[in-house]
């Protein structure tokens, strides 16, 4: 990757945080490696994506056994927040923490338009 797609992905990512009860997104490689963060700063962000791209590979793993075995989305809800992780493209996942009690489908609607504009950067 170089600094122009790292950059427009970074302005992707701010434009998510903007919304009401994102507390903050970050887009990792399948791998566990970190590509950018917008991640509040009292979380290890590598580790947090590192575990969030473990998981998200683990349930694809899970339901390789089912027919039609595509996964839209991991969500993680904890007392305080939520965890949403969701494919970006075949090398990448998107991970969102949002507030809890909030409009879900709003939110994945921004998520999902966000992920359609970084598939774009990366295929420039």
């Amino acid at each position: 990757m170089n600094k122009l797609e790292i950059q427009s992905v970074s302005r992707e990512l701010e434009k998510l945080e903007g919304i009401s009860d994102v507390i903050g997104t970050a887009l990792v490689n399948r791998n566990g490696l970190l590509v950018s963060s917008r991640l509040p700063r009292d979380i290890d962000d590598r580790k947090y994506c590192a575990m969030a791209a473990t998981m998200f590979g683990a349930i694809e793993t899970a339901s390789s056994t089912i027919e039609n075995n595509i996964v839209n989305n991991l969500t993680v809800e904890y007392n305080d927040f939520q965890l949403i992780i969701m494919e970006a493209d075949e090398h990448r996942i998107l991970v969102s923490l949002l507030n809890t009690n909030i409009n879900l489908g709003l939110i994945l609607i921004e998520i999902e338009e966000a992920i359609k504009n970084i598939k774009k950067i990366f295929t420039k």
